[in-house]
């Protein structure tokens, strides 16, 4: 089997597992994705807030995700973040944008980020 072919035979089963496997620097994590909150961009690192309140630090950075999250519902809200959108509950207008996360947690929308978030919201029945 070629490498492209493998490479997208591979894909496809990551795509099942409803799991992404998360590089540190001890090795690998395996995080189920709806237990992900938001990610987080550290520099060259990406930190992973989880539902149970964990944090991953990754040593990817946050754009390798933005690709890798793709055809999940994530979506870069700003330069330095990625939420889950299964885990805004409300956007609000005030102080130029943010979200709010079922935790409660607020996070701001850039306004080069916010005509997507905005077309999600309108686009969700």
């Amino acid at each position: 089997m070629d490498e492209k072919k493998l490479l997208d035979v591979i894909a496809n089963k990551r795509n099942k597992v409803g799991k992404i496997s998360i590089a540190t620097l001890e090795g690998y994590s395996m995080v189920e994705l709806d237990t992900v909150l938001y990610l987080e961009s550290q520099n060259t690192y990406t930190n992973f807030f989880l539902t149970d309140g964990t944090k991953i630090l990754s040593t990817k950075n946050i754009g390798f995700f933005e690709e890798v999250l793709l055809d999940e519902p994530f979506l870069r809200i700003h330069n330095s973040c990625i939420v889950n959108l299964s885990k805004v509950t409300k956007y609000v207008k005030a102080d130029e944008g943010y979200v709010i996360l079922t935790t409660g947690k607020p996070i701001k929308v850039s306004r080069s980020k916010r005509d997507s978030l905005l077309t999600f919201f309108q686009s969700v029945r």
